[in-house]
C-alpha cells in the first residue's frame, strides 16, 4: 500500500512538472548549425593597384560557418543563448586599412571566432518553434601571415613588407571597438518526426563601430549577416 502511494505521488510530481516545464525543452539545449556568413566590404571596388603580393580587394566575401549555440531557460519563453561560430577570411592590407581579399591576393588568414550572447523570445505553433532576439557578440580574430606570402613581400606602395602587414591589419581589426557586434537574430524550427529540430536562422552583425572610427568607410562596412540551418536534438 505505502508503495503505491509513493508511486502515486511520484507520478503527481511528475506530472506537475511536466506542466510546469516551458514546451521547448523538449528539446536538448544544445543545437547545432552551419550556413553561410556573408561579409558586407564597402571598398571592393577601391583598391585596384596588383603588386608583387597581389593586392586587389575583393567583393563582400561569402564565407562558410559553422558553430553550436546553448540555450539557458530563465523565464516562460525567454532564454538566454550563448553560442561560437568558427569561420576563416583572408586579408590585405592597403591605403591604411585591412581589407577582405580574394585567395590569389591575400596576405594574411584570419581564423574567426564570433562568441554571441543573444536573448531569445520563443514561441510554439503547431510543430514549429519561432525564436526572436538579440544582444551583444565579441568577433575574436587574428591574423597570420599567409605561407604562400614572402614576409619580405611588399605592397604597391613599395615600402610595407608583408609581416609587417599582418602587424597592422591585426592593429585595424582590434582597433576602434572592431571586435564588437551587436547582433539580432531569428529562426524557426521544425519538430520532426524522431523528436529533432530543424531548422533555419539569420543574424545580422551591426558594424556600429563604424560610426566613431577614423576610417573612410560606409557605415554598412563590415557588416555580417549570417545564415544557417540548424538542428537541435531531442531532450533525451
Amino acid at each position: 500500500m505505502m508503495n503505491n502511494r509513493v508511486a502515486c505521488l511520484s507520478a503527481a510530481i511528475f506530472a506537475c512538472f511536466l506542466a510546469a516545464a516551458p514546451v521547448s525543452a523538449e528539446y536538448s539545449p544544445w543545437t547545432f548549425f552551419g550556413g553561410l556568413n556573408y561579409v558586407y566590404n564597402s571598398n571592393g571596388d577601391g583598391v585596384t593597384e596588383v603588386g608583387p603580393g597581389g593586392l586587389d580587394s575583393a567583393p563582400s566575401p561569402l564565407v562558410g560557418i559553422i558553430g553550436v549555440e546553448y540555450r539557458h531557460y530563465m523565464k516562460p519563453n525567454l532564454y538566454f543563448a550563448p553560442s561560437a561560430s568558427l569561420f576563416l577570411l583572408e586579408y590585405l592590407w592597403a591605403d591604411g586599412m585591412a581589407l577582405p581579399a580574394e585567395i590569389e591576393n591575400r596576405t594574411a588568414i584570419v581564423p574567426s571566432i564570433l562568441l554571441d550572447g543573444s536573448f531569445l523570445y520563443t514561441f510554439e505553433r503547431d510543430r514549429f518553434l519561432i525564436s526572436f532576439g538579440g544582444g551583444p557578440a565579441i568577433l575574436l580574430r587574428y591574423a597570420f601571415l599567409d605561407p604562400s606570402v614572402d614576409e619580405d613581400a611588399v605592397a604597391y606602395t613599395g615600402d610595407v613588407p608583408a609581416g609587417e602587414q599582418v602587424g597592422r591589419i591585426n592593429g585595424y581589426l582590434w582597433g576602434s571597438l572592431r571586435w564588437f557586434y551587436p547582433m539580432l537574430q531569428a529562426s524557426a524550427k521544425y519538430r520532426l518526426e524522431n523528436e529533432w529540430g530543424a531548422g533555419l536562422s539569420l543574424r545580422i552583425g551591426l558594424p556600429i563601430f563604424n560610426i566613431w572610427s577614423d576610417a573612410h568607410v560606409s557605415l554598412a562596412d563590415s557588416l555580417l549577416i549570417i545564415a544557417a540551418l540548424t538542428f537541435t536534438p531531442p531532450a533525451r
